[in-house]
């Protein structure tokens, strides 16, 4: 998607599935930072719109799993501990988030987290996003 000096139309799911392959390109190149950033925001993207069908997203299908109890009876706090690294990439309002800890794991979840959401949404597939989840399907 580039502007070339021009006005240009997009739709939300196109600019997610940009962010989502610059987050897979991110994650293999040890960009950590730039994958969960970007994941995150196309996991967002995707998970608003399944929100608005009335569907389930990811991350409320993951905090709704039982061991998730272990942190929170509150459905809201599971969902902010799921969010909260990417959260803290983005804002600076708590000084005592000033540091914090991420890993590679972290990356690959929030990748997960927003391919999840585009599957439930019947996006198409990109080439990245094709591959990433080839790569990393369980085998047999």
């Amino acid at each position: 998607m580039s502007f070339n000096c021009q006005d240009i139309s997009v739709s939300k799911v196109d600019l997610a599935k940009v962010q989502l392959d610059a987050a897979i390109a991110g994650y293999y190149e040890a960009k950590g930072v730039v994958a969960i950033t970007l994941a995150g925001t196309a996991e967002e993207i995707f998970g608003e719109m399944l929100s608005r069908d009335g569907q389930e997203n990811a991350v409320e299908k993951i905090a709704s799993l039982p061991q998730m109890l272990q942190i929170s009876t509150d459905p809201k706090k599971r969902i902010a501990y799921l969010n909260d690294l990417r959260n803290n990439l983005k804002h600076a309002k708590d000084k005592l988030e000033d540091n914090f800890v991420m890993t590679e794991f972290d990356a690959y979840l929030m990748i997960v987290r927003a391919l999840g959401n585009a599957s439930l949404l019947g996006i198409q597939d990109s080439y990245l996003m094709k591959n990433f989840r080839e790569f990393h399907k369980p085998k047999a």
